[in-house]
């Protein structure tokens, strides 16, 4: 009994062309499947290293400039100076971390 979805046996080399084929249609499926979300994620990544890099920039800022406050006792003065100071390092992370994504996506076209 032989059903007709089912490749025939009575060759090997036959039943290996067929497997092979059929092997490879699946991958490549599975190729153009997961190629669909690859962008999104690739987004998403982008976005939260944009976000960390600004938000640690600020944060480092502030704490540097708080620490100058404790230390020389000019509270709130230190903690907007670095807060300030850590803004524009955040934002000069941020447009350094573009530039290079850039420069690599125009390397890969």
């Amino acid at each position: 009994m032989s059903r007709r979805d089912e490749p025939d046996r009575s060759n090997p080399e036959d039943h290996l062309a067929d497997f092979e084929k059929r092997l490879s249609a699946k991958l490549e499926a599975r190729r153009v499947e997961d190629h669909k979300y690859d962008r999104p994620q690739q987004g998403w990544a982008t976005g939260l290293r944009y976000g960390t890099e600004f938000m640690v920039g600020v944060l480092v800022g502030a704490l540097i400039g708080y620490l100058i406050d404790i230390l020389f006792n000019t509270l709130p003065f230190g903690l907007l100076i670095g807060t300030f100071l850590g803004f524009g390092a955040g934002t000069v992370n941020v447009v350094r971390a573009a530039k290079e994504l850039s420069e690599r996506a125009s390397r890969e076209n």
